[in-house]
């Protein structure tokens, strides 16, 4: 968060010198960009939750920007969201039927950019093609210009195919949705279940969590996330014995593809990390196989720590933890990491790291579970 304040600091300063150094009207777009870039985020983000509305859809969450949440409130089912940095944002949409759903897919993509250029389109048939794009010194002027290259900035870098962390860019979705695949449409469908689901598992309600999953189950018996979903859910509930046989279950289809069998590995490596009585030489060849595939993914090595640190190895641990932290690419838990690492600090006597990574998991931790296995080592909040 400092380093975050200095350097927006920093590029503040760097533009205002860059407006008063030999000053010009024109040089004022430099700031009309920077403020007029929230404003066609929200225009943004907006066109894709009306469109999914406009379709029959749900619409899950929208957020602007990233980093530590501000602001959340409730509009109707529709979570709202007011992050830190207000220079990017997402919707979840979730669809209720499969009926054209690729087709509608593709339209709640496509609605993003195109509200920007709706915006741009009624600019120039108000104002006219010459006084948007003038060579003006009028301050009025300079603005809308820079507006309407905020619009063409923003809606044609989204338009660009490209994967990000966790997600894809406009364009991109565009374009694969189509081809989208029935398991893809099948969690889609899932969408709102699944967050209930994830919200029952943070509030320790496991028994909950596997009523609501077991007629998901015979409505969708292979999806994968369901599936791994309720393997996680019964780890929760400590029937360690049944989450047990169900991911060796899974793991034994000789049709698994290998992307698949990473994640059971995974969730077997996970049962086990947080059984009673854990195996963890079970854990430790789970999480052998699964690196052979992936060496560098940021969760089995986050797993990797955590078991470690479990097992009193607190600085290897800790090291491996610090590793999956540096590369995470949204796969692995933040609080997850910082819960080991706070632990791995506590065991180790650092009081300054204790406090640090203590503090930062109680920001951003939201299991209960997790938070109750962090505060048997500490007797108390781990950030007191």
């Amino acid at each position: 968060a400092r380093i975050s304040f200095v350097f927006g600091l920093a590029i503040t300063l760097l533009f205002l010198a860059a407006i008063f150094d030999e000053y010009s009207p024109k040089k004022l777009s430099i700031l009309f960009y920077i403020l007029f870039w929230i404003p066609m985020l929200v225009v943004h983000e907006l066109g894709h939750a009306f469109a999914a509305k406009l379709l029959g859809w749900r619409v899950r969450e929208i957020v602007i920007g990233f980093g530590r949440t501000l602001w959340q409130w409730n509009i109707g089912e529709t979570r709202i969201k007011i992050k830190q940095a207000p220079v990017e944002g997402y919707v979840l949409p979730a669809p209720v039927e499969p009926k054209q759903i690729r087709l509608k897919s593709m339209l709640i993509y496509a609605a993003g950019p195109g509200a920007e250029i709706l915006v741009l389109v009624l600019m120039l048939l108000w104002f006219g093609w010459d006084t948007v794009f003038n060579d003006s010194d009028q301050t009025s002027l300079i603005a809308l210009k820079t507006l309407a290259m905020v619009i063409i900035v923003g809606a044609g870098f989204n338009l660009l195919p490209f994967r990000t962390e966790g997600a894809v860019s406009d364009g991109l979705g565009i374009l694969s949705s189509p081809f989208m695949s029935d398991e893809a449409i099948e969690t889609r469908l899932l969408t709102f279940e699944l967050r209930e689901v994830q919200q029952l598992l943070e509030n320790n309600d496991a028994d909950r969590a596997l009523r609501l999953l077991e007629p998901l189950l015979e409505r969708f018996p292979g999806n994968l996330i369901l599936l791994l979903t309720y393997g996680s859910a019964l780890s929760a509930s400590h029937q360690d014995d049944r989450a047990r046989d169900f991911v060796r279950k899974n793991l034994a289809n000789a049709g698994l593809r290998d992307d698949k069998r990473r994640e059971w590995l995974h969730l077997q490596a996970h049962v086990e990390l947080g059984a009673d009585e854990p195996d963890y030489m079970t854990l430790d060849l789970a999480l052998q196989k699964a690196l052979a595939t992936t060496p560098d993914a940021p969760d089995l090595i986050a797993t990797k720590g955590a078991s470690l640190v479990q097992r009193g190895k607190y600085e290897y641990g800790g090291n491996l933890l610090a590793q999956a932290w540096r590369s995470n690419d949204g796969s692995a838990s933040d609080a997850l990491m910082l819960a080991y690492l706070a632990i791995a600090a506590k065991r180790s006597g650092n009081i300054a790291a204790t406090k640090h990574f203590g503090t930062a998991f109680n920001q951003v931790n939201r299991s209960k579970a997790l938070h109750n296995r962090v505060s048997r080592v500490f007797g108390r909040h781990p950030d007191s």
